[in-house]
């Protein structure tokens, strides 16, 4: 079963080719199908019971410890070097930056490696626990599309730009921004290392901070990496969940809404397209979202849907069963992917203002626990919408 995204404006262009690492992480993923037993779900995909949950955490605090086990040992083969070449060649640059950019290189790649191949092993695992078959029972039909997603997700790959849907997710975002964003992570272990070098070097003697600041890295980089590893878990069960919890979720908006007319249809697909542009990211369950909103809609033509104006100065003149299909779709699409951004709280709050609703700002958050935790109520707080 290969999930292809709906082209509605887009006169069929078709989807970017994915990455190479994400094509390896593909393979990988087809290849341990083979070798281990799929785990039966008595349930829902999207709903995860108790027993769900602790196989969940088992995966995920494996993990996150073997990765910071491995943050540390790199850290520490490092730091052993860097003292080794501080008494052998204190004053030779040469041999100096040799022998420790030599052993530096070695110790992160073999870091970067093991880290990228653990993670990918979880992910799967993570899936497989959680009753989620990658590649049907007979380990060759497959969800290309979510496939991908968890492939990207394992090896922090950013998510394509162009889906070919007709929705730019950078239509709102300026370019520096996404400069800006690309830096941060990459500045953060270093910063962390800075201040804490500074700070020891305030509160310690001069024969301590010799041999002890080079070890400083060892517990910045296991604790750092523990977290990206726990993001990139979280992350990753997310967009597993991501097309139950969609198909479920959409049925309940539609199979309780009257038979759209042209600019119900309309409203519907750009209520989707708008949390994207708000997202400014194509995750991979809001591009999901779009498709299936898109086939339970029908054809809205070649209408451009990722105006947020145009979507909220239309909300008022629509039938009220069709607004409200708008705005149920609305808030499914700021939580599928996990959080709440503050410019999706505006546009929630604009949707709610445009229909002349008032409401708790809270049923958001309610609606994103319960999707991300993976509880069973989630469609009943979608009805109260």
């Amino acid at each position: 079963m290969s999930a292809e995204p709906a082209a509605n404006a887009s006169g069929g262009k078709k989807p970017e080719k994915p990455p190479m690492m994400a094509r390896f992480g593909k393979r990988y993923f087809a290849s341990r199908s083979s070798k281990v037993k799929a785990v039966n779900s008595g349930d829902a995909l999207h709903v995860l019971n108790e027993q769900e949950r602790k196989a969940l955490r088992r995966v995920e605090i494996g993990a996150v410890a073997r990765a910071a086990l491995a943050g540390a040992l790199s850290g520490g083969v490092c730091a052993a070097a860097e003292v080794f070449a501080n008494d052998e060649w204190p004053e030779d640059v040469v041999k100096y930056w040799l022998f420790l950019g030599g052993i530096t290189v070695v110790a992160s790649i073999a870091e970067i490696a093991f880290i990228y191949w653990d993670t990918l092993r979880s992910v799967h695992e993570l899936a497989r626990v959680a009753g989620i078959e990658l590649f049907g029972k007979d380990r060759e039909s497959s969800d290309d599309a979510l496939v991908d997603a968890l492939a990207r997700a394992a090896l922090e790959l950013p998510n394509p730009v162009d889906m070919g849907m007709g929705v730019n997710p950078h239509r709102e975002v300026k370019k520096w921004r996404l400069v800006l964003a690309s830096l941060a992570y990459k500045a953060k272990v270093g910063v962390t290392n800075f201040l804490i070098k500074m700070m020891i070097r305030r509160v310690g003697g001069r024969v301590v901070l010799r041999q002890a600041l080079p070890f400083v890295a060892l517990p910045v980089t296991a604790f750092w990496n523990g977290v990206v590893t726990w993001l990139v878990l979280r992350e990753a069960r997310i967009r597993a969940m991501g097309p139950s919890a969609i198909e479920a979720l959409v049925k309940v908006i539609f199979d309780d809404a009257p038979l759209l007319s042209p600019e119900g249809k309309l409203s519907a697909m750009r209520a989707v397209a708008a949390a994207i542009v708000r997202t400014q990211d194509l995750h991979p369950n809001l591009v999901r979202l779009l498709s299936v909103a898109s086939k339970r809609a029908g054809d809205t033509g070649k209408a451009e849907l990722d105006d947020v104006g145009l979507f909220l100065n239309d909300l008022p003149k629509l039938d009220p069963r069709e607004r409200k299909v708008s705005l149920q779709l609305v808030a499914v699409a700021c939580v599928v992917d996990g959080r709440v951004s503050s410019r999706e709280r505006k546009l929630w709050s604009d949707a709610l203002a445009a229909a002349g609703k008032s409401m708790e700002p809270q049923l958001l958050d309610k609606l994103r626990l319960g999707f991300v935790r993976g509880d069973e109520g989630t469609a009943a707080t979608l009805r109260d919408v």
